[in-house]
């Protein structure tokens, strides 16, 4: 029997899950769609996140023990349930690579002009077969390492203090923004990863009394390094500023000045790929466990190297920015609705199912 998550590395784990390159350009995407003080948003959409988050909780509260395949399975035969496994396996594996490739852009522009980016989505990818296969807990442990390793980073925002201005925030509110319905849809998917938690069930310490407030604290951690970040960006940058500046965050880390390092933002952004990496490796590892209820002769390594490989096959003509942001916006929709309508159905299963059963008796 592998051993279980304690509530402290699964709140690290989600924080991991959930915090991704969208911070670098978030206070972008703010400005653009939002306008005047658009870091609120930030806030507003949290909020969202919990109760989309306490709908998951309301899952394990009703479940019975019962794991999600369980579910589902008690509602409807396994093998009508296969093709739907198949699809969410492909859904997510193909976002994790997108997740993957607009990290590479960014990197190439850095610091690998002149590196194809097949050869560095190939390097990472072996990474991330190593990981999605290990067991949940060995994933855990490499997430609280990398989580210490890069959780410092968010402490350079107090550089910019000093020259920051609160004039800058302006009175007015939201004002100045192009598109707030699209603004919502990216901010929300920048908080995506938590809905993770519905196959994890059997992995946690669910001895741990209040052991889903792991949960919560992690969503707490992503929302107080987005909201800090953004906050400071808006005092540090003027609007126009932050609309014409793909990346402000990486600005802000370029003004930080350290002796020894000549080019922090380079030496932050490479280290932030273990961030990366764990959104990676969760997405494919919650893919290959849906892959493998919907096929079950195929153990856990051949599952993650086919969704490579296949993730690999589909996205491998996006090679540009203007076409992985289209594709980033459509997953992330999908991806936003799983989140939210996954439990939701899975809501009503257990209801119907509860209903039935009184009625049996």
């Amino acid at each position: 029997m592998s051993e279980k998550i304690s509530p402290f590395h699964l709140a690290l784990l989600i924080y991991m899950i959930q915090s991704g390159v969208t911070l670098y350009k978030l206070p972008r995407m703010l400005a653009v769609n939002f306008g005047t003080n658009g870091w609120l948003m930030v806030l507003f959409l949290s909020i969202f996140c919990l109760l989309n988050i306490y709908l998951i909780s309301l899952v394990i509260r009703f479940r019975k023990g019962e794991n999600v395949f369980e579910i589902m399975e008690g509602f409807i035969r396994r093998k009508w349930m296969a093709p739907l496994y198949v699809l969410f396996a492909g859904f997510w594996s193909i976002l994790g690579i997108l997740v993957l490739k607009d990290y590479i852009l960014i990197t190439q522009v850095l610091t690998f002009q002149n590196t194809s980016t097949f050869l560095l989505l190939s390097i990472v990818m072996l990474l991330t077969f190593y990981l999605a296969s290990k067991d949940l807990y060995i994933i855990s442990k490499a997430a609280t390492i990398f989580f210490v390793l890069t959780i410092w980073m968010t402490l350079l925002m107090i550089y910019h203090l000093p020259y920051a201005s609160f004039i800058r925030l302006t009175p007015y509110w939201f004002k100045g923004g192009s598109d707030p319905l699209q603004g919502i849809i990216e901010l929300y998917t920048a908080f995506l990863g938590f809905e993770l938690i519905l196959f994890m069930f059997p992995y946690v310490d669910e001895t741990k009394k209040k052991w889903f407030r792991g949960v919560y604290y992690g969503h707490f951690i992503t929302t107080f390094v987005y909201i800090s970040t953004c906050f400071v960006s808006y005092l540090y940058f003027s609007l126009g500023q932050l609309k014409i500046t793909s990346y402000p965050v990486l600005n802000l880390i370029a003004y930080v000045q350290i002796e020894l390092i000549e080019r922090i933002e380079s030496l932050v952004f490479n280290l932030f790929l273990m961030k990366i990496l764990i959104t990676i490796v969760m997405y494919f590892w919650a893919a290959s466990l849906l892959f493998q209820r919907a096929i079950p002769s195929f153990n856990r390594k051949w599952s993650v190297g086919l969704l490579i490989a296949f993730s690999m096959i589909v996205t491998y003509k996006i090679q540009v920015f203007s076409e992985l942001e289209v594709w980033l916006l459509i997953f992330g929709f999908g991806a936003a609705g799983i989140a939210i309508g996954l439990p939701i159905v899975l809501l009503v299963v257990l209801a119907i199912r509860y209903r039935s059963e009184r009625r049996g008796v």
